[in-house]
């Protein structure tokens, strides 16, 4: 008896995560969810763009540096050396993009190039 309740109860619990009266979604939902998927993608302007070459090594000093991100680290490496010092290596040919923000808040970001 406790099994067919247990199988019951799974069974409504199941039907309930089934939404009702689903559908394909419409053209402008598509578009929409498209031009987000692109804005996410795009990366914003480059205040700076700095090459390198496979294996080379680049320091940038950002006084009160406070958070750093990388696009691509298959691209690129990025330490933090000390209070003000990013160190960036290129490890791969391609392009990504590094952005710094310094205690104030304020954002830069860079174009990496890395060439073989």
């Amino acid at each position: 008896m406790s099994s067919r309740f247990a199988v019951l109860a799974l069974g409504t619990l199941l039907s309930a995560c089934i939404p009702m009266g689903a559908r394909e979604p419409s053209q402008a939902t598509k578009a929409s969810a498209k031009k987000v998927a692109q804005r996410k993608v795009d990366a914003p302007p480059a205040d700076e763009t700095l090459t390198l070459k496979k294996g080379a090594k680049r320091t940038l000093t950002v006084t009160g540096l406070s958070r750093v991100a990388l696009g691509d680290p298959t691209i690129a490496n990025v330490e933090t050396k000390g209070a003000d010092v990013v160190e960036l290596s290129g490890l791969a040919p391609g392009v990504t993009t590094l952005i710094t923000w310094d205690a104030a808040g304020k954002r830069r970001t860079y174009r990496i190039e890395v060439g073989g």
